[in-house]
């Protein structure tokens, strides 16, 4: 296993269920971590929560706009001073195309395809310039690329850019010693999901959905690879995973 300790980790959606749960673990892991998420006051009470693992903080910024990449990334260079690991994991949930208006069908590619491509440039850009040896990015995307399900039109245009995204470009950072993970989980028990969390943790029991945890399991799987072991992309479902 590759040693997390003194890592300089961004992880977007960092208030989510799988940002928290992969914060937490490479916290505990002796990683420097950055979280970056839209809400402020989920973002403090994450870091309240972590805060004794290790170092650990937040900026709010809403990653679909050019202004709040700028201002996570004056966090990067400020607080963490460089980069070694990006696990982009932040994303909203979308409906059926003929029943969102244009404002947003755009705002869900935006943050779930085009931020995805925005940060990993700017990550890259801070890897290379740290002179890292070890550098890594980490990109969840989605298996409903795969299911391909009524009503998710939309949402799986932009998980579809993002696997295709990946897995072209951890071809061309092979050069720069930078590897690419694509995280491909099925349902997750999170907020995203359009239900109660008494009716999350029913099918979260069920296995009908992926405890936030269990991704972020192998989000650190992916990471802790010594150098020169590609996890190139891992899909990850639960046992009953709805597939229409």
């Amino acid at each position: 296993m590759s040693d997390l300790a003194g890592k300089r980790v961004l992880i977007t959606g960092g208030a989510g269920g799988v940002g928290r749960a992969v914060a937490q673990r490479m916290a505990a892991a002796g990683a420097r971590v950055l979280i970056a998420d839209r809400g402020e006051l989920e973002l403090r009470e994450v870091v309240e929560g972590l805060a004794q693992l290790g170092e650990i903080e937040a900026v709010t910024a809403d990653l679909s706009s050019a202004t709040g990449l700028s201002r996570m990334f004056d966090r990067v260079d400020g607080w963490l001073g460089g980069l070694d690991i990006l696990v982009a994991c932040a994303g909203v949930g979308s409906g059926p195309l003929m029943e969102m208006d244009d404002a947003d069908w755009r705002y869900v590619i935006e943050s779930n395809l085009m931020s995805y491509v925005a940060c990993t440039k700017g990550a890259i850009d801070r890897i290379k310039a740290s002179g890292t040896k070890d550098g890594m990015i980490i990109l969840v995307g989605s298996i409903s690329v795969h299911i391909k399900a009524v009503g998710e039109s939309v949402y799986n245009a932009a998980k579809g850019g993002v696997a295709s995204f990946a897995e072209t470009l951890r071809k061309e950072l092979i050069p720069e010693s930078i590897r690419l993970t694509l995280i491909e989980p099925g349902a997750i028990g999170s907020a995203m999901q359009p239900y109660s969390a008494e009716e999350r943790d029913r099918e979260m029991q069920a296995y009908k959905m992926l405890p936030p945890a269990e991704v972020a399991e192998a989000i650190l799987f992916a990471a802790t690879r010594p150098p020169g072991v590609d996890v190139v992309t891992l899909r990850i479902e639960p046992l009953v995973q709805k597939i229409f």
